[in-house]
């Protein structure tokens, strides 16, 4: 990640192995921490996005540098004809996904209306494959993908992941996680209620719950989707 970061003059962070092995922020975490091994079809992926070779990235056996890479001519004889090679597919490049709108949403502190600003990057869109659509019973034009900002859900979810919302699905439930308007700072957090009152809690042990009497607050939607995992029901 320290090579690979010099190469792209900026800092590899988790979230940027997860979009790039098609994987959520638990899974990373758990690599980065070496909780559960890598396999060896995402380390084909990382090992192309962090220029290292995959069997040393999955084993941890033989060089780090990548070897040198099969003609896909090659390939195509060596199989039959109904085979085709492994490819780096996208989640949303699915054939049969429904298109969501990507934007920033704008908030003002006491103030339940939000406005949204379109995201141009990748087409302006995140493609929501149809059939998560359809098992979680959403509506399309009511969801919002919009990115996360901070450390506090780390490691269910990192800085900058894209995150779909429910914006027609604004009656808080106990422990489900919600897109927030609090004090006109757009945040991602779950919801759970004690003793009456309601608080903000972040998976993030450095940061403690809020109190949600302590400052002004709106629901702009419950949090539903990240590529590759439904994020609804009740987390414990």
């Amino acid at each position: 990640m320290q090579e690979e970061s010099k190469r792209q003059g900026r800092e590899i962070r988790a979230a940027d192995l997860a979009r790039a092995s098609n994987s959520s922020a638990t899974s990373v975490n758990y690599w980065l921490n070496d909780v559960n091994g890598i396999g060896a079809s995402k380390a084909r992926l990382l090992g192309d996005y962090l220029h290292v070779d995959p069997l040393w990235l999955e084993t941890g056996e033989g060089q780090i540098e990548p070897s040198k890479t099969t003609p896909a001519s090659a390939v195509a004889d060596e199989n039959p004809p109904f085979l085709l090679p492994a490819q780096n597919v996208q989640v949303g490049e699915e054939p049969d996904s429904i298109p969501v709108r990507r934007v920033n949403i704008k908030l003002r502190a006491g103030i339940a209306r939000f406005e949204t600003e379109p995201v141009l990057e990748e087409g302006g869109v995140l493609n929501v494959p149809r059939t998560i659509i359809d098992q979680a019973n959403l509506t399309p034009h009511e969801l919002l993908a919009i990115r996360v900002r901070g450390e506090s859900m780390e490691p269910l979810l990192f800085e900058d992941d894209v995150i779909v919302i429910d914006t027609s699905d604004k009656v808080p439930v106990n422990k489900e996680l919600y897109a927030l308007n609090f004090d006109g700072d757009c945040c991602v957090k779950q919801l759970v209620k004690r003793n009456g009152d309601w608080y903000l809690y972040s998976v993030n042990p450095d940061f403690g719950p809020v109190n949600a009497r302590s400052g002004q607050i709106s629901i702009i939607g419950r949090v539903v989707y990240q590529p590759g995992r439904l994020l609804t029901g009740r987390m414990s």
